[in-house]
Formats: C-alpha cells, structure tokens, sequence
C-alpha cells in the first residue's frame, strides 16, 4: 500500500509539473524574425529558409543569433530565422498545434526532460544518416538523446545536477565545513531556517529536483521499472521531511516561478541547481556570494543525472537534411563557446571542458564529479553517478506510449 501510494504521489507531482512554466510572456509565440547574420545572401537567388525554435530572454537571442553567424559560407542557399517563444510553458504549449498546423519550425531547442513522447510519436527526424561527427561531444549526453539506437538530438550542453550554497547565510551562521550529505544538509537547514528564509528550496513542481535527490539516494528511474523502489522512497522521505518540518520551500509557496528566483531573491540559504546558475546569478543577484558544489550524497549513496539540451529537427520540416546540418553547424565549437560564456551552460564538447573550467571557477569543486559524468555510459545501476534518464522519460515510457496526453517537465 505505501508503495502503491508513494508512485501515485509521484506521477502527480510529475503530472502537475506538466502545467508549471518556468516564465511567461504577453508577445506572439514562435513568430519568425530575421536577425543579423541570418539573409541568404548575394549568392543566393532563393534560399531556402530554416526556422529556429526556441524559448529564453535575450541571453539564449544573442547566442542563437551568433551561433547563425555564416552560415551563408557554410551552407550555400540556405537562410535562417529565429522564432522566438515566451518560455518554456509557452514552447511546449504552442508546439503541437504548430506541428498539426503546419507552422511548426524546422529546428528546436528542448531538453533530455521532455523529449520522449516526441521522439516515440515520431515528431522528431532521426539524425544519424548525415555523417555528422560526435567525436568531440559528451558519450553521455549522446547517449541521452539516442533512442532505439537513433541519435534524435545534437546536444550542445552537458550539465550535471550540482547543489548551490549562500555563501553570506552559511558564514554568517558560522557552519563551517560546507555538506556533502543529506544529513548535513538537514542539520545545516534547521540553522539556516529564520524568518522568511528556508534553509532548502525543492522545486517539487520540476522533475529536474525530485530526480536529483533519487539518484542521490541511489535510485532513479532506469527505464520506468523501479518508480517505486526502496532508494525513491527514502529520498522522498527525505524531502517530505524537510517541507513538513518547515525547512524547505516550493517557489509557487512564495510567488516565484523556479528555484534560481527564490535562491537569488534570499529566499532559501540551499537549493539543487545546475551550471546555468553562473549566468543567472551573474544578472540576478552578482551581490551574493556562493558556492557550487557536487551533489550530496544519500543513504551511503551518490549520484546526479545529466541534464542536456539539443538541436533537434521536427519530423514535419520540408527540409529535414538542410535543417539537419543547419543544426550541426550551430553545435560548433565557436557557437557552443559564445553560448556558455552568454548563457553559463555546460557545453557538450569535450574540448571545451579545460577552458569552461578555467572561465568558471566556483564549479572546480565539482570538476572530478563532471568529467566522471560526462565520461560515463548511462549504466542505469543504482549507484551510478552518470543516469541521463529524468523521470519524464520513464513515466513517458509509461504513460505516453499509451497514448494519453504527454507530461512535459519544462526546465529550470
């Protein structure tokens, strides 16, 4: 019975993140807009036009219009359009009736979190006949976006789930040693908690967080068939406890939208996060100091998943080749470089890991735990620092296969 209703409480969760949004906005969604670097060109009497999907503020506008950047020399005749959505609610419920439409773009922007039912329903164009070279990318974040042997997704960033401490809060609390369990979590928690400030905010509206702390306990999902395993039972123990002992925060319980609003507004001292917190706090809050640290461990156990983004290409595009290598082309080194020194993300290649290291220094701590991530095939065992899976994809595997409505998770 507790089994029965712990895996029910978890599909609610996940299902109530279906409708959670990590921002909003009042203009039109995907509308196509022509930006600098993206005319045909003199050469070209008419191009063909590519769309570019995709959800974000001016960041991810500035680094998807410098990653178009020549492509004219690069592949002749072809043209590129940046349509831009509000936020990730608003990609994800604007997509469908865009693809029924016909209206949908060639190329888009999702994450390892929401992808399966897409790729399972056939929206999007396998890759893998073009010839394109993944030497230099992650061996784990192209295995998170291979399905059946198929690549569906180009990633360009890598990033593993990593926890986030206010540095001002925990020494003006005079801690000490930073934590690398969840049992020094809680007890550093319980001092951190006064006033309006939580000692830890869980996003329980996100799968991102929940997922961290499974695999932090040594559970997961590893293909939808341990939902309701003893390691899932103890962290969401863990994480009842913190809400019912008042120690944690949801951002929807003090008007916020994610995690990254309520850590940089000094809502809560801790919070599971991710590299994209670098850029984030670089504009929301540079006053605040803190630290980025490898995920604590669990129950004698360790592990965090890899969250990824890719450029993948509808199944409706009327130039699925074109859109393909438009898509690699944007995946280059120079691109994924710009977008992580614009956005903070993680890239995928391998040989940007050195510099992203060096640009990045609150991260080194963590730096064995990402390259051991990065490195690792997704073994899918309970210990295993290195699961790409997040829960969307297994209960997808569950539920959406069945062809009930999809559950998409959205990021951040």
């Amino acid at each position: 019975m507790k089994k029965n209703l712990f895996a029910l409480l978890l599909t609610g969760a996940m299902l109530a993140a279906a409708l959670a949004g990590c921002s909003s906005g009042e203009t039109p969604s995907g509308t196509p807009t022509s930006q600098p670097g993206s005319s045909g060109g003199s050469n070209a009497a008419d191009p063909v036009t590519i769309t570019f999907g995709y959800s974000g503020d001016s960041g991810e506008t500035e680094a998807y219009t410098k990653a178009i950047e020549g492509i004219e020399e690069a592949i002749p005749g072809v043209k590129v359009e940046l349509a831009h959505y509000s936020g990730v609610a608003d990609f994800w419920d604007s997509l469908p009736g865009q693809i029924a439409a016909g209206t949908a773009p060639d190329i888009i922007v999702p994450t390892n979190e929401g992808h399966l039912s897409y790729i399972v329903d056939g929206l999007l164009a396998p890759l893998d006949g073009y010839g394109f070279d993944l030497s230099d990318f992650a061996p784990n974040a192209v295995d998170a976006w291979t399905y059946d042997g198929k690549l569906y997704g180009i990633p360009t960033t890598a990033a593993p789930g990593l926890f986030v401490v206010n540095m001002d809060m925990w020494n003006a609390a005079k801690l000490g040693d930073l934590p690398t369990t969840w049992d020094e979590v809680y007890e550093a928690a319980k001092v951190l908690t006064t006033g309006d400030v939580k000692g830890l905010c869980i996003d329980f509206s996100q799968g991102y967080h929940p997922t961290q702390y499974m695999n932090a306990f040594g559970g997961g999902w590893h293909g939808g068939a341990e939902i309701d395993s003893a390691a899932n039972e103890k962290a969401f123990d863990y994480i009842f406890k913190m809400y019912n002992e008042g120690l944690a925060v949801n951002p929807k319980d003090v008007g916020l939208s994610w995690d990254g609003e309520v850590f940089a507004a000094g809502k809560c001292a801790m919070t599971t996060a991710g590299t994209w917190y670098i850029g984030m706090m670089k504009e929301a809050a540079p006053n605040i100091n803190y630290e980025i640290l490898p995920m604590p461990g669990g129950d004698g156990q360790k592990g965090c998943s890899l969250h990824t983004y890719a450029l993948a290409v509808l199944s409706s595009s009327k130039n699925p080749e074109l859109a393909a290598k438009v898509a690699y082309y944007m995946s280059r080194e120079e691109a994924q470089r710009t977008t992580a020194e614009i956005v903070g993300d993680m890239p995928s290649r391998l040989s940007l890991r050195d510099w992203y290291f060096q640009q990045n220094p609150k991260i080194v701590m963590s730096q064995t735990t990402i390259n051991g991530l990065l490195m690792t095939p997704n073994t899918g065992t309970p210990a295993a620092s290195a699961d790409a899976t997040f829960p969307t994809i297994s209960l997808q595997k569950k539920i959406t296969i069945g062809h009930q409505r999809p559950i998409r998770v959205q990021a951040r």
